[in-house]
């Protein structure tokens, strides 16, 4: 591969942009170098296949009006360009808005469904059964009821009746 700087010189000789030593060294480094002799052979033959096309073309207006009208155009792009870059406070804002929308949504989804919970809780009657007794406690209203079971009634029951049967 041809260093660029390389490159650019084969061109700039082909333009007779060099100096007679510039170009001298120039074409030392492609007599040296098959890839810049082979490169520099491609630019001379496509420099002799367009030079025929160039001298048909002609533009219609005068140079100075072809120039100025590249120029204007050159300028409104540019102006288009610099208005693109810098953005309108709606966008933003739109920027900023769209992540700090999405983190409060997720936030209040979060508190919804705790106070969902913590109001479920609350209404939920529980029980605990120990060996005599059931307890049901509803948190909600404050109410506690005890409920003893009835085997322990019947023990007793059954104790006196054969206590007064004897």
């Amino acid at each position: 591969m041809i260093e660029f700087d390389l490159q650019l010189k084969i061109q700039a000789l082909l333009d007779g942009e060099l100096s007679e030593s510039e170009a001298r060294e120039v074409a030392g480094l492609i007599a040296a170098n098959p890839e810049a002799a082979a490169l520099h052979a491609e630019l001379k033959n496509t420099r002799r296949a367009m030079a025929g096309f160039e001298a048909g073309i002609k533009v219609p207006e005068a140079r100075e009006f072809y120039w100025s009208r590249i120029s204007r155009e050159i300028s409104r792009v540019e102006q288009t360009n610099s208005a693109k870059a810098t953005p309108a406070l709606w966008q933003v804002l739109s920027g900023w808005l769209k992540p700090i929308g999405a983190v409060a949504a997720v936030a209040l989804v979060g508190v919804l469904a705790w106070h969902q919970a913590a109001q479920t809780s609350d209404t939920l009657v529980t029980a605990q059964m120990d060996a005599d007794s059931i307890t049901f406690q509803n948190d909600e209203d404050g109410v506690t009821f005890v409920w003893f079971t009835y085997p322990a009634e019947n023990r007793v029951a059954n104790e006196s009746d054969l206590n007064t049967l004897n």
